[in-house]
Parts: structure tokens; sequence; C-alpha cells
């Protein structure tokens, strides 16, 4: 009988040694979360075909990693949700610059997440697994979205530079973060000093382009802060395995706050 026990018992762990051989360093979400905001910044100012090929691959490195991010159980089938999310809101980021421009990213999230729920719907898994799963998607999806308006803060007056404070706030602190993980007393300085960071990457890129601050400004300011909030909603549920989903959290992160430049300078052209 104990020799039986031991066989039974040796398959069970043999998963679990795969991911941790698989494991890559958490390094190489930080380096991929600046790689993929200069990436984005640049572009930005490049025009939209630009934009439209830096976001597509952005997003597609999320499409692939985010399943293996956070152990979705279907990972092939959520990669292709999440692809196809990918492709069409490429198409719209290239669009931007029309008559309807960024509103067509609406539809392209309410369709990607109506292929969410069919995924779900045909899963064979326990409540509680299709349940994480919805919720995983859709935080994937959401970030995939948020990328997409990116496009359309580079149209507006000053929007390029909160782009760019924008993705310089969540790569930086992203970056930081990783560089503190494991280290408690220096790890709780991660947010103050990301917020920081925010705050002087819009003060420099106000400066350089000779524009007012308050739109750069508070999108590096909200950039850091909501990245990081991002970075702490994935902690506990994150397996942290392999190089692709560590550069799917660095892009997720990333694409995660680019609605923020578009709030900000609405918000400083209604009360102008």
């Amino acid at each position: 009988m104990p020799e039986g026990s031991e066989t039974t018992a040796q398959p069970v762990d043999a998963p679990a040694t795969r991911v941790r051989s698989a494991s890559a360093s958490p390094f190489l979400a930080g380096v991929g979360a600046i790689v993929f905001a200069v990436l984005l910044g640049f572009c930005a100012y490049a025009g939209s075909v630009a934009l439209a090929a830096a976001y597509l691959l952005s997003a597609l490195v999320v499409a692939v990693g985010w399943p293996m991010l956070l152990g979705l159980p279907r990972e092939r089938s959520s990669s292709l949700v999440l692809g196809i999310a990918a492709v069409s809101m490429t198409v719209i980021v290239g669009w931007a610059d029309t008559a309807d421009g960024i509103r067509w990213v609406t539809a392209a999230l309410a369709i990607s997440l109506a292929l969410v729920f069919l995924q779900s719907l045909v899963s064979r898994g326990e409540r509680e697994r299709v349940v994480i799963s919805l919720a995983v998607m859709s935080l994937g999806l959401g970030a995939l979205a948020s990328g997409a308006f990116i496009a359309d803060a580079a149209l507006r007056d000053h929007g390029r530079e909160a782009v760019v404070a924008a993705l310089a706030g969540a790569s930086l602190g992203t970056a930081l973060d990783v560089a503190l993980r494991g280290r408690e007393r220096l790890s709780e300085a991660t947010l103050p000093v990301s917020l920081l960071l925010g705050i002087g990457a819009g003060l420099i890129a106000a400066a350089v382009a000779g524009v007012p601050w308050n739109a750069p400004l508070v999108a590096g300011l909200l950039g850091a802060g909501v990245s990081h909030a991002f970075r702490s909603i994935l902690r506990a549920p994150a397996r942290l395995g392999g190089p692709a989903a560590q550069l799917a959290l660095g892009s997720a992160t990333v694409l995660f706050v680019g609605v923020l430049p578009t709030a900000a300078t609405w918000f400083f052209a209604q009360i102008s």
C-alpha cells in the first residue's frame, strides 16, 4: 500500500513542478512594460497606422500570455477570443482619425464579451471556475479596450503629452514594483514613489513640448496610481509562469491606463 500511495501521489506533484520549472524572472514584466510604453508613446506621434501596429503587437502579447498568467483552464480558446478582440480594436485604432473614430470600441468590446460568455457556456468546468474565468477574461478585455483609447487621446490638444505621461507613470511604476518585490520595507514605498514618478513624467512631457502641464500631470499621476491598483489585483491569483505570461502582465498594465489621457484632456477642455 505505501508503494501504491507514492505512485498515485507522483502525478499530483508533476504539474506544480512543471509550472515552477517554466517560471520566468518577474523582471521581464517590468522590462516589457517599459518597452511597450516607449513603443506606444513614440507611435502616438508617428500617426494612426504606426500606432495601430504598436497596439496590435501589445494586444497580441496580452492575448497569448493572459490565460497563462492567470491559469485559465482553456488557454487556447481564451487566447483566441482575446486575439479576435485585439485584431478588431486594432482596425478601430487605425481608423481613429475618421468621423466615427474610437466610438466603435464599445461595439468591439460588446461582441468580445459575448464571445467570452459563449465560451463559458460551453465549458464543463465547475461553476466557481467559470465565474473566475469570466472575471479574468473581462479584465483582459478591459485592458485591450482601454489601450485603444490612446488613439483618441493622440488626436486631442496636448493629448500626446498626456499619453506619454500616463504610459511613463504605469511602466516606471511596474518596473519599480518588480524591482522591490520581496523587500518588505522598500516595497511599501512603491505607491508613493510611483505617484511621484508619474507627476515628474507629466511635468517633463509638458515642459519638453511647451504645452500646459495640467493634463499631462494628471494623466501621469493617474497612470501610476491605476496601474498600481491593477497589479495589486493580479498579484494574488497570478501564477507568473513563463516569459509569455510575464510580458502579458507588462503589456496589460500599460494598456490598462490608455483611457486616462483621454479623460484628462477632456476634463480640462471642459473647464477651460
